[in-house]
């Protein structure tokens, strides 16, 4: 009877490990998808190069990215990301609150991947920013 109560402890415990890593793995998938959204977005040749939200050495037009927030349905298809629901947000140093995407659902597991650039403000103040990509499957 011992052996038996041991050996369903010692299972129940397998269980509990291997569901723990399952997790895990899951989620660190999804943060790698997250990571090649935002690479794939940024790189040169990227789909927010060709529509002027980040310009040349990697900087990001505030006007150009405020004007994107009206227009993402375009720039979804034609990023070539099939299958991944995304959305963008963009903080930088003195600016209130975050400029994003209005399509970001709140009722979704979301992960998120981010990347510092600079964020073009006016002619003479370019600033500090981060760029963050947020996904959610099954779309």
């Amino acid at each position: 009877m011992i052996v038996m109560v041991g050996f369903s402890l010692f299972f129940a415990l397998i269980v509990g490990v291997y569901h723990v890593h399952d997790e895990r793995m899951k989620s660190i998938d999804k943060y790698e998808e997250a990571n090649f959204v935002l690479e794939k977005l940024t790189s040169s040749g990227g789909i927010l190069e060709k529509e002027g939200i980040i310009k040349s050495g990697g900087v990001i037009d505030k006007t150009k990215f405020a004007e994107s927030t009206d227009n993402f349905e375009s720039i979804i298809k034609e990023s070539g990301i099939i299958g991944i629901g995304f959305g963008l947000k963009l903080e930088y140093e003195g600016c209130g609150a975050p400029l994003k995407w209005t399509n970001i659902p709140s009722d979704k597991n979301i992960v998120s991947a981010s990347k510092q650039l600079p964020v073009y403000i006016n002619e003479a103040q370019t600033v500090p920013g981060v760029l963050t990509v947020m996904i959610w499957g099954g779309e």
